[in-house]
């Protein structure tokens, strides 16, 4: 009889029928001996692509599989299921990138959900280039929410000073006939984000009062076909645009573009003397300055507030 010492050889070393040449521990060693040793998967991104980069930042995402992770909620108090994909990429200076990650809210089948009133959270990821490769060296999951329908609305990004890049977000709702746009702009660094600017843009309610686009248009309020009559809240259509203007004279801070914001269209005003309302047209425009912290008012009107 084979010792028990033998026994066990054979039943470990699979095609090995008799004899007892090699301990089992002996096999292992020599085969790992044997191995060449695996190197480690360099770290970070080989590119600064939105692609790569999430790949970076998401272990495991790929284009073609919904990625679900937890953010934040709009209201702050609870954890949301959100579906993420890259948004785009903001190059804030030769060796420091910032991911703006969309993530669409989880229908509870892992797909994304596309109701009405279904905001988006955006997120940002940033990466600092060391030896050829894009590191994270900045997570925030949740920067804002925005948008309805599963779409996050429009972004754009623009350099302002000192290494620093505006992420804008023009977000357009409507329900019931009203219809809004607000703008908001975050300023991005290297590692850093904060809210520098909030103005609503644009406002109708032309589809939620019957007559008010007429009585607009200058017909008399007998023959606007009006069930309610016009007021500032109920009577309006105006429109915005909005661009960054250079301070190129200036330095630090103070070089920071001002954000002008011009206003046309229409809307109903009370007169604040004798109480009377009537049509006003709208030609304004509002200019705000970076003060160190946050875009404020220096002239003009929003004429929306």
């Amino acid at each position: 009889m084979k010792s028990a010492h033998c026994l066990s050889a054979i039943a470990i070393a699979t095609g090995l029928l008799s004899g007892c040449q090699q301990k089992p521990d002996d096999a292992a060693s020599a085969a790992s001996a044997a191995a060449p040793a695996a190197s480690a998967a360099p770290a970070g991104a080989a590119d600064d692509s939105p692609a790569v980069l999430m790949a970076a930042a998401f272990s495991g995402w790929t284009a073609a599989t919904p990625y679900p992770v937890q953010v934040p909620s709009g209201e702050g108090t609870r954890q949301d299921r959100v579906l993420v994909a890259p948004a785009l990429v903001a190059t804030l200076d030769a060796d420091h990138r910032m991911l703006v990650v969309s993530g669409v809210p989880d229908d509870g089948h892992g797909q994304p959900e596309q109701a009405h009133a279904t905001a988006v959270n955006l997120g940002l990821y940033g990466f600092e280039r060391r030896d050829g490769r894009w590191v994270k060296t900045f997570e925030r999951a949740s920067l804002t929410w925005t948008g309805s329908y599963g779409q996050h609305g429009d972004l754009k990004l623009q350099a302002l000073a000192n290494g620093h890049v505006a992420l804008s977000v023009e977000n357009e709702y409507c329900g019931q006939g009203l219809c809004s746009t607000g703008l908001h702009v975050f300023a991005l660094g290297a590692n850093q984000a904060s809210a520098v600017a909030e103005q609503p843009i644009s406002a109708s309610a032309t589809d939620a009062t019957p007559g008010c686009a007429e009585w607009l248009g200058g017909k008399p309020l007998a023959d606007a076909d009006m069930p309610d009559p016009p007021t500032p809240a109920n009577c309006y259509d105006v429109s915005g645009k909005w661009h960054f203007e250079g301070r190129p004279e200036k330095a630090g801070d103070a070089a920071w573009p001002d954000l002008v914001v011009t206003f046309n269209g229409s809307q109903a005003a009370q007169d604040a003397k004798t109480g009377k309302i009537t049509p006003r047209v709208v030609d304004d425009q509002l200019v705000l300055r970076y003060d160190g912290a946050v875009y404020k008012p220096v002239s003009g009107r929003n004429p929306l507030q």
